[in-house]
């Protein structure tokens, strides 16, 4: 068992919401992209079934399959450094997103 001590990110996002910076590619895959790309190895995005960010209009997998509204939440567990660093390069791109940031979490890792 390994204890570190850092910071967790949970982002929330829509479905559909494109990263115009990034020819309009889906901002989850750019947050992963970006993600990888700063050697955040601990990540996870997963799709919400049913929930709502901003328009408080509940949006669920059964009423989605077209409109494709549904939240994504993408998590990772970093240093600080790394963590602060990601969202200061992310920043300008994460609009219409919530952003919470846990700092000084201890994290257990059994390899």
């Amino acid at each position: 068992m390994e204890k570190i001590i850092g910071t967790f990110v949970r982002i929330y996002v829509k479905e559909n919401q494109r990263c115009e910076a990034f020819g309009k590619k889906p901002l989850n895959k750019v947050i992963a992209e970006m993600a990888l790309k700063m050697d955040i190895t601990d990540f996870v995005e997963y799709k919400v079934f049913e929930g709502y960010i901003f328009d408080k209009k509940l949006h669920t997998l059964a009423r989605e399959v077209i409109d494709h509204e549904l939240p994504i939440i993408i998590e990772f567990f970093t240093t600080d450094e790394k963590a602060q660093k990601f969202l200061e390069e992310m920043a300008p791109y994460l609009k219409n997103t919530v952003v919470l940031v846990f700092r000084d979490t201890e994290g257990y890792f059994f390899r």
